[in-house]
């Protein structure tokens, strides 16, 4: 039978229908034309559950029965005790409206309490309709989490973009020094910012993607202060500072009591309000869009930290400031002549000996630092930067190196040319970030460098090539550090050369 007749017979509504259908109490069989067919007997169980939802038996005591799990006479015997008891207590209700009555009780005068007593209830047992006359409870912790995860995002995005764009540091390599740089700044970053726009527009970018606004007990806008109080105790009894493993000590404990219906302690004098229409779409359609826009801006945040601070034409001593910072942005801290990690004699390992260019592009040591000048190997010289220039600008750089029947180890030019590179290239004015982005150029020269193999790199208008020949070497693991040098094979006459450039078109 059709929606309509099914309707008829059941005396049920079609809201009703679908309703006892989404709930699994019925489940009718559907044409070759998509629509319902409902059978005798999903209309004998409609008309089960009509008559004992309207003896009061409660949606899941239904459920149960359908599902095989308790007997209808047990239930009915249970239902009717409960019956009996709210007779009971119906009856004591009478009475007492029948005395209010009698006594011509007004409003605004009465003594309440008297009636109270007449009732013979408890003080502490409230009433279902006192139950029900409350500001309705906001749980939903995942929600309040996901809404917080946004707001922790946009902080974080902020304080990446501050390191990056203003510091240009490498925000991958901050090493625990950064995490703790990074949770001081969080904080800091909550409490500046959460209570100003609480304050403002009731709500956090978050909170409103989620549809979660906070307001004072009276349904009134926080006031700074108020919004500062509230923040503060979220940040304590809530994240735990966001310390490491107490972070999530207090994360669970907020959940259990959220979800159990408890009030929180920074809810003691704000109220939480959700319009939870299309919350599942919400939650599905902002996860997605937060982890595509917290990972794009991630991206494009630590590949600007590697721009350089000197852009457009360049002059020698503002392409030296850009490499000297290259350096420092990909955490260069040797001679560019020796493989990583490299130990003197092969016992002390050297922590910043790198050697950086002077305002006339000429290679200088860093003052204070040390400078290797004897290791347990015979490594090959560090080349000299050559420079193009016309008309006082910069238009490219090459060097070359070359030996030949020498007892000479040579380590990978990579970290030289990825660096020689992109302090050039990526100050030009035709540069963008993607597709072509600063690490992966890096990376790309630096794996040609290391496998010493030729390469050619076009962007820009600037061409990036490299060529190396060598014969009688041997590219095996370094002695001294775990990097792949080549060396002299035994009984050969080796010999090297390489030669590289970057040239503006």
């Amino acid at each position: 039978m059709t929606i309509r007749e099914i309707e008829e017979l059941s005396g049920m509504t079609r809201a009703n229908i679908r309703f006892y259908e989404k709930e699994g109490l019925i489940t009718p069989e559907r044409n070759s034309n998509g629509y319902r067919n409902y059978s005798e007997e999903d209309l004998s169980i409609l008309k089960r559950i009509r008559l004992l939802r309207t003896l009061h038996l409660s949606l899941e005591d239904i459920k149960s029965l359908s599902r095989n799990e308790q007997e209808l006479a047990g239930l009915l015997i249970r239902h009717l005790t409960a019956l009996k008891k709210e007779q009971q207590a119906l009856a004591h209700f009478v009475k007492v409206c029948e005395q209010l009555c009698k006594d011509r009780a007004v409003y605004s005068s009465f003594d309440a309490q008297y009636y109270l007593d007449l009732l013979d209830t408890s003080a502490s047992e409230l009433p279902a309709e006192l139950k029900e006359d409350a500001i309705p409870k906001v749980t939903s912790p995942w929600v309040r989490y996901f809404a917080r995860s946004i707001d922790a995002a946009m902080y974080m995005i902020l304080w990446n973009m501050f390191l990056s764009l203003v510091l240009h540091i490498n925000i991958m390599e901050t090493g625990f020094a950064g995490l703790v740089a990074d949770i001081i700044a969080y904080n800091c970053l909550f409490l500046l910012a959460e209570p100003f726009i609480l304050s403002r527009f009731g709500t956090t970018p978050g909170k409103f993607l989620f549809g979660l606004r906070v307001t004072a007990e009276t349904g009134a806008r926080l006031t700074h202060g108020e919004a500062l109080h509230r923040t503060w105790t979220v940040l304590k009894k809530g994240c735990g500072f966001n310390l490491p493993v107490y972070w999530i000590i207090r994360t669970y404990k907020s959940y259990r009591a959220c979800k159990d219906g408890e009030i929180l302690d920074w809810e003691q004098e704000t109220l939480l309000w959700l319009n939870d229409r299309y919350i599942p779409l919400k939650v599905s359609v902002s996860l997605v869009s937060l982890t595509l826009i917290n990972t794009l801006s991630l991206i494009l945040v630590w590949q600007a930290g590697a721009l350089p601070q000197n852009r457009g034409d360049l002059t020698v001593e503002q392409y030296a400031e850009n490499f000297n910072d290259m350096e420092r942005y990909f955490s260069i801290d040797r001679q560019l002549n020796l493989p990583g990690n490299i130990t003197v004699y092969g016992i002390v390992t050297i922590d910043d000996s790198r050697l950086i260019l002077n305002k006339d592009g000429a290679w200088e040591k860093i003052p204070g630092t040390p400078y290797i000048t004897g290791t347990a190997e015979n490594y090959a010289e560090l080349p000299q930067l050559d420079y193009t220039v016309e008309d006082g600008v910069m238009t490219g750089l090459n060097f070359s190196a070359s030996c030949e029947n020498e007892d000479i180890t040579i380590a990978s030019y990579g970290d030289l040319m990825a660096v020689s590179a992109l302090a050039f290239l990526c100050a030009q004015d035709d540069y963008r970030l993607l597709p072509a982005a600063p690490t992966f150029i890096y990376a790309q020269i630096k794996a040609s460098g290391d496998s010493f193999s030729s390469f050619k790199i076009s962007e820009a208008g600037v061409t990036i090539s490299c060529t190396v020949e060598y014969d009688g070497y041997e590219l095996r693991p370094d002695t001294w550090s775990q990097s792949r040098v080549l060396v002299p094979a035994y009984g050969s006459e080796p010999s090297f050369s390489i030669n590289f450039s970057v040239t503006k078109a």
